[in-house]
């Protein structure tokens, strides 16, 4: 069950934020324009309530990359574990895309001329490839240690849990964003193999950067989630 709730919680979160990337990145939508206060609440949510959802059904409720291998290096958790963890966290972003790219199909065909690999992963204002990955570490081990922080005095509770995702979300989305505010090797690089290999309409010859996903997206977040887990866990023992 940990590791069904794993991909539970990583597909609320995913399918959430994407969802609303469609709704503002393409054609035919209600939406139709950003709004980054709205932009900021929506992702706010899918990240807190796929915390809670992960919670609920009884897993560890790690959703990142990042925090697996911190688990990995730090908390000892076995190498099976954290394989089929990532695992459940790469199906979840496919399941993602694809039902995006279903649900918003005729949307997508009549965007043909607008980007859209940014709906699935997480771009910087300005590249600056050495600055945005001191970006991306900061950012993400900021966002990581306030939800750690929280679930420690959560005790479980699952509602505290997805109200400490979603603050901590909003307040990194609305000061630390420059990157994109990613912070989540499985919200942009595994969506972006994803983005690459399914059949979604008009997209055209748009190229995944592939550089930038794995050296910020990747690496960054990691270090910053490497990082967030050994701070709070040294915290915690303290306690």
């Amino acid at each position: 069950m940990n590791y069904l709730s794993e991909f539970c919680g990583s597909l609320v979160f995913l399918l959430g934020g994407y969802a609303y990337m469609c709704n503002i990145s393409l054609k035919k939508t209600l939406v139709g324009k950003l709004n980054y206060i709205e932009l900021v609440v929506a992702w706010s949510l899918a990240v807190g309530l796929g915390l809670a959802v992960a919670a609920t059904t009884g897993g560890p409720a790690l959703l990142n990359p990042g925090v697996v291998f911190g688990q990995v290096i730090w908390n000892g958790m076995a190498i099976s574990d954290a394989i089929i963890y990532l695992l459940m966290e790469f199906l979840a972003a496919g399941a993602a895309v694809l039902i995006c790219m279903v649900f918003f199909w005729d949307s997508f065909k009549a965007s043909a001329d607008m980007p859209k690999r940014g709906i699935f992963s997480a771009y910087p204002v300005e590249k600056n490839m050495v600055l945005n990955f001191v970006q991306e570490i900061i950012a993400t081990f900021a966002f990581l240690f306030l939800v750690f922080v929280g679930i420690i005095y959560a005790k479980g509770n699952p509602l505290v849990i997805g109200a400490v995702g979603f603050a901590a979300v909003a307040l990194i989305s609305l000061s630390l964003n420059s990157t994109g505010f990613s912070m989540n090797a499985m919200r942009s690089v595994f969506s972006s193999v994803w983005f690459a290999l399914l059949p979604i309409p008009n997209k055209g010859k748009e190229k995944v950067d592939w550089s930038y996903q794995l050296i910020v997206n990747l690496v960054g977040s990691s270090i910053g989630g490497i990082l967030a887990v050994i701070a709070t866990s040294v915290i915690a023992g303290a306690l």
